[in-house]
């Protein structure tokens, strides 16, 4: 398993799946302190064109960057519906906040190469 400190640290363009019209939720949150890290964020949700005055993007492919990390923040049973794109983009290291895991979803992701992490943004995030 990659060490989630060093993973946070050295991505600098990060999506996050499951932002939503609720600003205190954990997708938010975690939106709001990456760019507190001085890192690039992009809000993933394809039922918002924009939040709090901010483009949502609809898909990964839709970012105007390759993300070099992507953040569930979402139901497994979402989550697992983009492993498939996040593969095929080339994106390495995905990131399940605690919730978001599931059996099936890890065993995918291995499958397809990716690299989990299992943790939380905002904890490690205070670290960096």
């Amino acid at each position: 398993m990659s060490d989630p400190k060093k993973v946070l640290a050295q991505s600098q363009h990060i999506a996050v799946l499951g932002v939503n019209k609720d600003s205190d939720s954990y997708a938010n949150k975690i939106v709001r302190k990456i760019r507190a890290l001085k890192k690039n964020a992009y809000p993933i949700n394809p039922n918002y064109p924009k939040l709090f005055g901010e483009m949502v993007y609809e898909s990964l492919e839709k970012c105007p960057v390759v993300p070099d990390l992507v953040v569930f923040v979402v139901n497994p049973t979402i989550g697992i519906k983009y492993l498939n794109s996040i593969a095929q983009l080339g994106i390495k290291y995905i990131w399940l906040q605690p919730g978001t895991i599931s059996t099936d979803l890890l065993e995918e992701a291995k499958d397809l190469g990716l690299v989990s992490i299992e943790a939380c943004v905002l904890v490690v995030g205070n670290y960096l």
